[in-house]
């Protein structure tokens, strides 16, 4: 998980950029693929500040023609602080990266373990490929960046380990291994040292990677996913259905909170620390109920919040999944077939662009044929009666189109009126269904005339 970022005077001076208004938005990948394909499938990974102001987000897409690959590569989005693409890249090859840092000047560092095997990628600011570094037979998942290295959590020969190396990968230290079940899954600084989990272990190492002390969970009571450190050296961890502090006196845990709401199984929640020293973390899906929620540190809850997601469902796969800002804006990525980035204001809410903060009513949206020439038809399905329409937007997030739909109906088909076909010259569309200001269906649409 996304966790405090080191450059910390780089933040405070971003803040003037990053402060733009809250939002939920979607990307677009499906011109990456020229040739043939009749399926694909998509994640989103990590979110992080980008070098130069903005915000850096990366998933990772395939495509296949029957069992033939037909392309497939990691993606990176540059985001101005409302968003919006400012570019896109792609690079990295046919595996998604765990974890992404920068410099703070010039230079990305991406993870990507495959098969047992941790390589490292290095990017310019503006993702150039400058080369890469593969020779760890290790599993690498975390990821920090320091002055003279990188720090990283993973598994080796079965077993949990954090270990520094250089910017060319080679090893300056690795701790000794504690019990895993799975790998290392987060790693943080904390005082000097560092600090790390694995499903029932915690433990602190110092900066040289001894192992400091260790609290072993032998009945599975913790179920650790995720750790965090606040601004006066508090330790928080986000376990199953838990959030624990850690005593670093006692070398214990306390529970701050048991029973809480959102907890996500597929081993993605992420948790981190507002600037008002509340927890926040996700978890939950959007079909059933909250999926970002925060806790005071003496374990009072302060608000759940829901989300149109616009269908996605999981959280991001990689380590940077939640990001907060030093102006106290959280930011975190989803994914289900729409790739998704929400910011939301320092309680959860997304208000300034009409976004919801409720979950959206059942609804659906096809458009044929696929791809389409000289018509397109529309089919709508809606929970919803009254003040339907929907818009048409291109691949550069640019509506081009919007209509009324006839609200009286819960299923109805209609035809794209010409003026609308006018404006949409080969290439790839949302159709976007809402009920007055709000999304409640979207649908992929290929043009090609």
């Amino acid at each position: 998980m996304k966790k405090r970022l080191w450059f910390t005077l780089l933040l405070l001076m971003s803040i003037g950029l990053l402060t733009g208004q809250t939002w939920i938005r979607y990307y677009l990948f499906d011109d990456l693929c020229s040739g043939l394909y009749d399926s694909a499938s998509s994640e989103v990974c990590n979110v992080i500040p980008a070098i130069d102001g903005g915000y850096l987000l990366q998933g990772y897409v395939e495509f296949a023609y029957g069992d033939i690959p037909a392309y497939a590569d990691n993606v990176f989005w540059k985001l101005d602080e409302y968003g919006e693409i400012v570019w896109r890249r792609t690079g990295g090859g046919n595996f998604a990266f765990n974890s992404i840092v920068s410099n703070g000047i010039d230079r990305y560092y991406c993870l990507r373990t495959q098969s047992g095997y941790s390589t490292l990628y290095i990017f310019d600011n503006e993702l150039n490929w400058l080369g890469y570094y593969h020779n760890y037979t290790v599993s690498l998942y975390d990821m920090q960046y320091v002055e003279d290295g990188l720090v990283f959590a993973g598994k080796v020969n079965g077993q949990a380990v954090v270990l520094k190396t250089d910017f060319q990968f080679n090893v300056i230290w690795q701790s000794d291994p504690f019990w895993a079940m799975g790998q290392a899954r987060s790693v943080e600084p904390f005082g000097d040292g560092w600090i790390s989990l694995s499903s029932r272990v915690f433990t602190e190492i110092n900066a040289v990677g001894d192992t400091l002390w260790t609290y072993y969970d032998s009945i599975n009571n913790t179920g650790f996913y995720d750790c965090t450190v606040s601004e006066d050296g508090s330790i928080y961890l986000l376990g199953l259905y838990k959030l624990w502090k850690v005593d670093i006196i006692e070398h214990t845990l306390d529970l701050v909170a048991a029973n809480t709401p959102g907890f996500d199984t597929d081993l993605h929640g992420a948790i981190d620390i507002l600037p008002n020293g509340n927890i926040v973390y996700t978890g939950g899906r959007p079909s059933t109920g909250p999926i970002l929620h925060s806790y005071s540190p003496n374990g009072v809850i302060q608000w759940s919040r829901s989300y149109d997601t616009l269908g996605a469902i999981y959280f991001g796969t990689g380590s940077k999944n939640l990001l907060v800002m030093p102006d106290g804006s959280i930011l975190f990525c989803m994914h289900h077939g729409t790739l998704v980035l929400v910011k939301t204001d320092p309680d959860g809410n997304v208000v300034a662009n009409n976004d919801p903060v409720a979950p959206a009513p059942t609804a659906s949206i096809i458009c044929y044929p696929q791809p389409a020439a000289n018509s397109v038809m529309v089919s709508v399905k809606s929970d919803l009666v009254g003040d339907l329409g929907y818009s048409i937007i291109n691949i550069k997030g640019q509506k081009v189109y919007s209509g009324k739909i006839d609200g009286r109906h819960r299923e109805q088909s209609f035809e794209l009126p010409n003026e609308a076909l006018d404006r949409m010259p080969n290439g790839i569309y949302l159709i976007s269904l809402e009920q007055g200001k709000r999304r409640i269906a979207a649908a992929r649409l290929v043009m090609f005339k």
